[in-house]
């Protein structure tokens, strides 16, 4: 078994380098694990997240004892859904406690950052709260009467794509192709479809490891016309169809795939109960015996990366969309339901920055 282990990754380390010579011009600079920067980039926005949750009396409320979450959200006038989230980042920084579903303040919080303490820091922490990032608004987000509706556009620019794109080739594309390529079925796979797939950077990857394979990324008519410009000189381009497409209105993608790839879109689905009913899509839309793949975080991971995981959950949710995480039994849950089985699951791996779970399913029954 160990000796099966050093193999494979002996075999992802030579892939891995393969494709960051092909892939990435300047592969000797991404050798150390791309979460560590990611993670101390993220800890820049916890002065404004504490600062807001000061804003709006957490810590001064909290001070008066313990608290479940459904009576200080009543008692801050807060939006419960968000509130909770901003909790989790104060917990992973120490600054509450919970136990048993009851929150209070830590040592840290009680004697620095409650108004009334003669120790106050508030003024200090109001200094280091400058930004011009995504938690600007968080005081409006947390409270209760704020209605924020989700923008489903935001990464619907070029500067956006590009940007996913060169985050995800720190590590990412390389697992998800590796990955791609245990699946019994990837080599004698024809067509793919790549669903919210951007400008295509996973199919354009993955088609440098099939000769055979042609490739079909269905996104938002203006995703589309900026992979066209941006995507047209790469290799392999001629290889892939952007189709214009909105999840929201009545159309769905074509049939006949022998691969369906679906990274970081279904967190919605998860989160209302939908989930099943767009698996079943997915299933009308692959031949027998085709392959689903799924690249989505599924929940926290390690501590080095909670704190990180924990304030992309608060940004995420302060935007109007209800999580970012897709737990691994309600994927697999739901695939059963809409005819898949024969599952083999990758654990996130801790050294990529926003590490997915990997999951594979093979479409065992037509679902009528």
């Amino acid at each position: 078994m160990l000796l099966e282990q050093a193999r494979y990754k002996l075999t992802i380390g030579v892939t891995m380098d393969t494709f960051m010579d092909a892939f990435c011009p300047t592969a000797s600079q991404v050798r150390a694990p791309y979460s560590q920067l990611n993670n101390l980039l993220y800890k820049s926005y916890l002065p404004l997240i504490i600062n807001s949750a000061a804003e709006i009396g957490l810590f001064d409320v909290l001070s008066a004892g313990t608290s479940l979450l459904e009576k200080l959200a009543e008692e801050l006038n807060a939006n419960v859904h968000v509130l909770d989230a901003l909790l989790d980042v104060l917990e992973a920084v120490g600054l509450v406690a919970v136990q048993d579903g009851c929150y209070t303040l830590t040592s840290m919080s009680g004697t620095y950052l409650v108004s009334s303490s003669k120790v106050n820091q508030l003024r200090a922490l109001r200094g280091f709260s400058g930004s011009r990032g995504p938690f600007d608004n968080l005081v409006e987000a947390l409270r209760h009467d704020h209605v924020k509706t989700f923008n489903n556009r935001i990464w619907a620019s070029e500067e956006a794509a590009l940007s996913m794109e060169q985050v995800s080739k720190a590590g990412m594309i390389q697992e998800v192709v590796s990955f791609m390529k245990s699946i019994p079925g990837f080599s004698g796979a024809r067509r793919m479809c790549d669903i919210a797939g951007s400008i295509g950077y996973y199919s354009l990857a993955m088609l440098r490891e099939n000769d055979g394979l042609q490739a079909h990324v269905y996104d938002l008519p203006e995703v589309c016309a900026i992979a066209r410009k941006v995507k047209r000189d790469d290799e392999h381009f001629e290889r892939v169809t952007f189709h214009d497409f909105d999840i929201t209105g009545s159309s769905w993608v074509d049939d006949g795939f022998d691969l369906f790839f679906c990274s970081h879109f279904l967190y919605e689905f998860g989160a209302k109960g939908t989930l099943v009913d767009f698996l079943k899509k997915v299933n009308a839309s692959l031949k027998p015996g085709g392959y689903f793949v799924s690249s989505h975080i599924s929940s926290y991971t390690t501590e080095e990366n909670r704190l990180t995981f924990a304030m992309v959950e608060l940004m995420t949710r302060a935007m109007g969309y209800p999580t970012h995480t897709l737990p691994k039994e309600t994927l697999k849950e739901a695939l059963g339901k809409a005819g898949f089985g024969d599952f083999t699951i990758q654990e996130p791996n801790e050294d990529l920055a926003f590490a997915t779970m990997l999951l594979s399913a093979r479409k065992l029954q037509e679902i009528l």
